[in-house]
């Protein structure tokens, strides 16, 4: 096994040691250098020399990440390749959904431009409510799919404002312009009727049932993002695999 030296994580970096372990982690998993079985949390503090609160709180965002399966009296596993990438595909995709029915995704850009947002704020637990609010008309050449608005911390989707952002997913820019990726998140799916605007963009009458895709994303532990998704169902497939 390839042996990192302590040298490689750095107190004095900007950049907390919990996330310096856990880009290491990252990368000797996926090389393959620890086998099956990932090493204790004792076994990790004496070889980067760092607190067991640091080890704990790598482990923890690998975990979330998909990497690791704790098995009670066993020990700590690496997820399989195959499992791990089977995970971290639920995550909503509406360009690889759009794949899947082999159409060619068109998407037009309605509004890009700061705002503020006290209710994004709170439930992104933020104090700063500034936002860069970027607006999208997603499907075919034939008929719109969903309407994706997304608030991104403006710290950090301000870079984006002048971006075609008719072209990639918004997680692809940020990271190319940002330098910033999205580790983590949750999707919350809900039916419900369109509003005016929504039903007029979607060219769908108000009384037909959507559904609406509520995310928040985090790039470890800091809040990036919260979109809210509107989609007419019957024109897009959707897949779920589960079992054992």
């Amino acid at each position: 096994m390839a042996q990192m030296n302590v040298s490689d994580l750095d107190p004095t970096s900007p950049i907390p040691l919990w996330v310096q372990l856990v880009e290491h982690l990252r990368h000797l998993i996926e090389t393959n250098q620890f086998g099956e079985k990932f090493p204790s949390e004792l076994e990790l503090q004496v070889r980067f020399g760092v607190s067991r609160s640091t080890v704990r709180q790598a482990i923890r965002h690998l975990r979330a990440e998909g990497y690791l399966d704790p098995q009670q009296g066993r020990g700590t596993f690496i997820v399989a390749r195959e499992r791990f990438d089977s995970l971290n595909n639920q995550r909503f995709s509406l360009a690889a959904r759009m794949a899947d029915t082999g159409l060619e995704e068109v998407c037009r850009v309605l509004r890009v431009e700061e705002v503020r947002s006290e209710e994004v704020a709170s439930r992104l637990r933020l104090y700063d409510d500034r936002f860069l609010l970027v607006e999208r008309l997603r499907g075919s050449d034939r008929l719109p799919v969903a309407l994706e608005r997304a608030w991104i911390v403006f710290e950090y989707g301000s870079v984006l404002a002048g971006v075609d952002l008719s072209q990639g997913t918004l997680y692809e820019l940020l990271e190319s312009e940002a330098s910033m990726t999205i580790t983590s998140g949750s999707d919350e799916v809900l039916a419900e009727l369109p509003s005016r605007e929504d039903a007029k963009l979607l060219k769908v009458r108000r009384t037909h049932p959507v559904l609406a895709i509520e995310r928040e994303a985090s790039s470890w532990a800091q809040p990036i993002e919260f979109r809210r998704t509107v989609l007419v169902p019957e024109r897009v497939s959707f897949v779920a695999r589960w079992g054992r």
